[in-house]
Protein backbone atom coordinates (compact mmCIF):
# COMPACT_ATOMS: atom_id res chain seq x y z
CA UNK A 1 0.00 0.00 0.00
CA UNK A 2 2.72 2.48 0.96
CA UNK A 3 4.76 1.61 -2.15
CA UNK A 4 1.67 2.22 -4.30
CA UNK A 5 1.15 5.62 -2.71
CA UNK A 6 4.78 6.50 -3.29
CA UNK A 7 4.57 5.58 -7.01
CA UNK A 8 1.35 7.54 -7.37
CA UNK A 9 2.96 10.54 -5.67
CA UNK A 10 5.92 10.51 -8.08
CA UNK A 11 3.67 10.04 -11.11
CA UNK A 12 1.55 13.01 -10.07
CA UNK A 13 4.62 15.21 -9.79
CA UNK A 14 5.85 14.22 -13.23
CA UNK A 15 2.41 14.74 -14.73
CA UNK A 16 2.11 18.23 -13.29
CA UNK A 17 5.47 19.26 -14.63
CA UNK A 18 5.05 17.69 -18.04
CA UNK A 19 2.14 20.07 -18.60
CA UNK A 20 4.20 23.08 -17.60
CA UNK A 21 7.85 22.76 -18.63
CA UNK A 22 10.25 20.05 -19.76
CA UNK A 23 12.30 17.97 -17.35
CA UNK A 24 15.31 19.57 -15.70
CA UNK A 25 16.92 16.34 -14.60
CA UNK A 26 20.35 16.74 -12.97
CA UNK A 27 20.94 20.35 -14.07
CA UNK A 28 21.88 21.24 -10.47
CA UNK A 29 23.47 19.41 -7.56
CA UNK A 30 23.56 20.21 -3.85
CA UNK A 31 25.35 18.58 -0.97
CA UNK A 32 23.96 18.78 2.54
CA UNK A 33 24.62 17.98 6.16
CA UNK A 34 21.74 17.29 8.54
CA UNK A 35 21.08 16.70 12.21
CA UNK A 36 17.95 15.52 13.96
CA UNK A 37 16.17 12.54 15.44
CA UNK A 38 17.71 10.21 12.84
CA UNK A 39 21.19 11.28 13.93
CA UNK A 40 23.72 13.16 11.85
CA UNK A 41 24.11 12.65 8.15
CA UNK A 42 25.16 13.76 4.70
CA UNK A 43 23.29 13.67 1.42
CA UNK A 44 23.05 14.78 -2.19
CA UNK A 45 20.07 16.28 -3.98
CA UNK A 46 19.16 16.97 -7.60
CA UNK A 47 16.15 18.66 -9.18
CA UNK A 48 13.91 16.92 -11.69
CA UNK A 49 11.45 19.74 -12.32
CA UNK A 50 10.35 22.97 -10.65
CA UNK A 51 7.92 20.86 -8.65
CA UNK A 52 10.04 17.89 -7.85
CA UNK A 53 13.53 16.92 -6.63
CA UNK A 54 15.23 13.82 -5.26
CA UNK A 55 17.43 13.45 -2.19
CA UNK A 56 19.62 10.53 -1.12
CA UNK A 57 22.12 10.04 1.67
CA UNK A 58 23.05 8.35 4.91
CA UNK A 59 22.45 9.09 8.59
CA UNK A 60 23.95 7.63 11.74
CA UNK A 61 23.03 8.11 15.37
CA UNK A 62 26.06 9.02 17.51
CA UNK A 63 26.71 6.02 19.75
CA UNK A 64 25.61 7.59 22.99
CA UNK A 65 26.01 5.20 25.90
CA UNK A 66 24.08 5.09 29.12
CA UNK A 67 24.37 2.98 32.27
CA UNK A 68 21.61 1.42 34.32
CA UNK A 69 20.90 -1.62 36.48
CA UNK A 70 18.66 -4.59 35.77
CA UNK A 71 16.92 -6.53 38.51
CA UNK A 72 15.81 -10.14 38.64
CA UNK A 73 12.24 -11.11 37.85
CA UNK A 74 12.00 -12.94 41.19
CA UNK A 75 13.43 -12.07 44.63
CA UNK A 76 16.60 -14.10 45.17
CA UNK A 77 15.32 -14.83 48.68
CA UNK A 78 12.62 -17.02 47.11
CA UNK A 79 14.99 -18.73 44.68
CA UNK A 80 17.58 -19.40 47.39
CA UNK A 81 15.09 -21.54 49.28
CA UNK A 82 15.52 -24.18 46.56
CA UNK A 83 19.21 -23.83 45.68
CA UNK A 84 22.21 -25.64 47.16
CA UNK A 85 24.33 -22.62 46.18
CA UNK A 86 22.70 -19.30 47.19
CA UNK A 87 22.72 -16.38 44.76
CA UNK A 88 23.99 -13.17 46.33
CA UNK A 89 23.54 -10.86 43.33
CA UNK A 90 21.04 -8.07 43.87
CA UNK A 91 21.23 -6.15 40.62
CA UNK A 92 23.33 -6.29 37.46
CA UNK A 93 25.03 -3.25 35.89
CA UNK A 94 24.04 -2.83 32.26
CA UNK A 95 25.27 -0.52 29.52
CA UNK A 96 23.17 0.53 26.55
CA UNK A 97 24.10 2.32 23.33
CA UNK A 98 22.29 3.70 20.31
CA UNK A 99 23.30 2.03 17.04
CA UNK A 100 20.97 3.50 14.37
CA UNK A 101 22.40 3.62 10.85
CA UNK A 102 20.25 4.24 7.77
CA UNK A 103 20.40 5.17 4.14
CA UNK A 104 17.62 7.30 2.72
CA UNK A 105 15.98 8.00 -0.63
CA UNK A 106 13.42 10.81 -0.60
CA UNK A 107 11.21 12.62 -3.07
CA UNK A 108 10.35 16.28 -2.35
CA UNK A 109 7.26 17.74 -4.01
CA UNK A 110 6.78 21.53 -4.09
CA UNK A 111 3.10 22.19 -4.88
CA UNK A 112 3.73 25.94 -5.23
CA UNK A 113 6.96 26.58 -7.17
CA UNK A 114 7.51 30.05 -5.67
CA UNK A 115 7.32 28.59 -2.15
CA UNK A 116 9.78 26.31 -0.37
CA UNK A 117 6.97 24.37 1.32
CA UNK A 118 7.25 20.71 0.38
CA UNK A 119 5.67 17.32 0.88
CA UNK A 120 8.12 14.45 1.13
CA UNK A 121 7.75 10.70 0.56
CA UNK A 122 10.34 7.98 0.40
CA UNK A 123 12.09 5.57 2.70
CA UNK A 124 14.93 5.00 5.13
CA UNK A 125 16.56 1.61 4.72
CA UNK A 126 19.44 -0.66 5.67
CA UNK A 127 19.92 -0.62 9.41
CA UNK A 128 17.70 -2.81 11.61
CA UNK A 129 19.42 -2.25 14.96
CA UNK A 130 18.35 0.66 17.15
CA UNK A 131 19.69 -0.05 20.66
CA UNK A 132 22.02 -2.64 22.17
CA UNK A 133 22.21 -3.45 25.89
CA UNK A 134 24.73 -5.75 27.57
CA UNK A 135 26.26 -6.48 30.95
CA UNK A 136 29.53 -4.70 31.66
CA UNK A 137 31.46 -6.50 34.39
CA UNK A 138 29.26 -9.11 36.06
CA UNK A 139 29.12 -12.65 34.73
CA UNK A 140 25.98 -14.51 35.66
CA UNK A 141 27.05 -18.15 35.74
CA UNK A 142 25.30 -18.51 39.11
CA UNK A 143 22.01 -17.70 37.38
CA UNK A 144 22.63 -20.41 34.77
CA UNK A 145 23.41 -22.94 37.48
CA UNK A 146 20.26 -21.97 39.37
CA UNK A 147 18.07 -22.34 36.28
CA UNK A 148 19.61 -25.70 35.42
CA UNK A 149 19.07 -26.94 38.99
CA UNK A 150 15.43 -25.82 38.98
CA UNK A 151 14.80 -27.40 35.57
CA UNK A 152 16.36 -30.71 36.65
CA UNK A 153 14.34 -30.77 39.87
CA UNK A 154 11.04 -29.64 38.29
CA UNK A 155 10.93 -26.42 40.28
CA UNK A 156 8.51 -24.11 38.39
CA UNK A 157 10.70 -21.01 38.29
CA UNK A 158 13.06 -19.38 35.83
CA UNK A 159 15.42 -16.65 36.95
CA UNK A 160 16.24 -13.83 34.57
CA UNK A 161 16.70 -10.10 34.27
CA UNK A 162 13.78 -7.75 33.67
CA UNK A 163 14.46 -5.70 30.56
CA UNK A 164 11.32 -3.60 30.47
CA UNK A 165 8.57 -6.07 29.57
CA UNK A 166 11.06 -8.79 28.56
CA UNK A 167 12.89 -11.55 30.42
CA UNK A 168 16.57 -11.84 29.56
CA UNK A 169 18.55 -14.93 30.61
CA UNK A 170 22.37 -15.30 30.39
CA UNK A 171 24.19 -17.17 27.62
CA UNK A 172 26.51 -20.11 28.29
CA UNK A 173 29.30 -17.76 29.37
CA UNK A 174 27.08 -15.94 31.85
CA UNK A 175 26.65 -12.79 29.77
CA UNK A 176 23.52 -11.03 28.59
CA UNK A 177 22.91 -8.99 25.46
CA UNK A 178 19.79 -7.78 23.73
CA UNK A 179 19.21 -5.70 20.62
CA UNK A 180 16.13 -3.72 19.71
CA UNK A 181 15.46 -4.20 15.99
CA UNK A 182 13.03 -2.72 13.48
CA UNK A 183 12.28 -3.34 9.80
CA UNK A 184 15.15 -2.71 7.40
CA UNK A 185 12.83 -0.84 4.99
CA UNK A 186 11.06 2.08 6.65
CA UNK A 187 8.64 4.18 4.56
CA UNK A 188 8.67 7.90 5.33
CA UNK A 189 6.22 10.76 4.80
CA UNK A 190 6.59 14.33 5.95
CA UNK A 191 6.31 18.04 5.29
CA UNK A 192 8.73 20.90 5.61
CA UNK A 193 10.17 24.18 4.40
CA UNK A 194 13.29 24.84 2.39
CA UNK A 195 14.59 23.36 -0.83
CA UNK A 196 16.86 20.37 -1.18
CA UNK A 197 18.62 22.29 -3.98
CA UNK A 198 18.67 25.93 -2.84
CA UNK A 199 18.10 28.81 -5.23
CA UNK A 200 21.13 30.55 -3.75
CA UNK A 201 24.52 29.12 -2.97
CA UNK A 202 23.57 28.05 0.59
CA UNK A 203 20.19 27.10 2.01
CA UNK A 204 18.46 25.60 5.04
CA UNK A 205 15.79 22.89 4.92
CA UNK A 206 13.51 21.88 7.79
CA UNK A 207 11.58 18.59 7.82
CA UNK A 208 9.00 17.05 10.12
CA UNK A 209 7.63 13.61 9.44
CA UNK A 210 7.17 9.98 10.43
CA UNK A 211 9.21 6.86 9.77
CA UNK A 212 7.10 3.69 9.69
CA UNK A 213 9.49 1.07 11.06
CA UNK A 214 6.96 -1.56 12.16
CA UNK A 215 6.70 -3.22 15.56
CA UNK A 216 10.15 -3.21 17.21
CA UNK A 217 11.51 -6.61 18.22
CA UNK A 218 13.89 -7.45 21.07
CA UNK A 219 16.46 -10.09 20.07
CA UNK A 220 18.71 -11.79 22.62
CA UNK A 221 22.35 -12.94 22.31
CA UNK A 222 21.22 -16.22 20.72
CA UNK A 223 19.30 -14.46 17.96
CA UNK A 224 15.99 -15.45 19.56
CA UNK A 225 13.11 -12.98 19.61
CA UNK A 226 12.02 -12.33 23.18
CA UNK A 227 8.31 -12.37 23.86
CA UNK A 228 6.53 -9.84 26.00
CA UNK A 229 6.33 -11.29 29.51
CA UNK A 230 4.15 -8.52 30.98
CA UNK A 231 6.85 -8.02 33.58
CA UNK A 232 6.52 -4.23 33.51
CA UNK A 233 10.12 -3.98 34.71
CA UNK A 234 11.27 -0.51 35.68
CA UNK A 235 14.80 -0.87 34.33
CA UNK A 236 14.21 -1.20 30.61
CA UNK A 237 15.01 2.47 30.06
CA UNK A 238 14.99 3.48 26.42
CA UNK A 239 14.17 -0.03 25.21
CA UNK A 240 11.01 -0.13 27.34
CA UNK A 241 9.74 3.04 25.67
CA UNK A 242 10.89 2.50 22.07
CA UNK A 243 9.75 -1.13 21.93
CA UNK A 244 6.17 0.17 22.04
CA UNK A 245 6.61 2.73 19.24
CA UNK A 246 5.66 1.64 15.70
CA UNK A 247 6.06 5.08 14.10
CA UNK A 248 9.29 6.95 14.76
CA UNK A 249 9.06 10.77 14.71
CA UNK A 250 11.55 12.46 12.39
CA UNK A 251 12.66 16.05 12.90
CA UNK A 252 15.64 17.15 10.81
CA UNK A 253 17.44 20.37 9.95
CA UNK A 254 19.59 20.32 6.82
CA UNK A 255 22.18 22.88 5.75
CA UNK A 256 23.03 22.54 2.09
CA UNK A 257 25.17 24.18 -0.58
CA UNK A 258 24.63 24.21 -4.33
CA UNK A 259 27.64 22.84 -6.18
CA UNK A 260 26.41 23.85 -9.66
Amino acid sequence: MRKTLFIAFAAMAFALESNAVGLKLFNHLSVGANVGTTGVGADLAMPVTRFFDIEAGISVMPRFKYNTDLHFNLPTSIINQYLPEPINIDKVPIQGKLVMLNGKALVNFYPIPISSFHITAGAYFGGEDVIEVYNTDEQLMAVNRANEFMKTNNIPYQLGLELGDYLLTPDAQGNVKATLKTKSFKPYVGIGFGRAVPGRRVGVKFDLGAMFWGTPEVIDHNGVSLSNQDLNGKDGGVIKVISKIKVYPVLNIRICGKIF
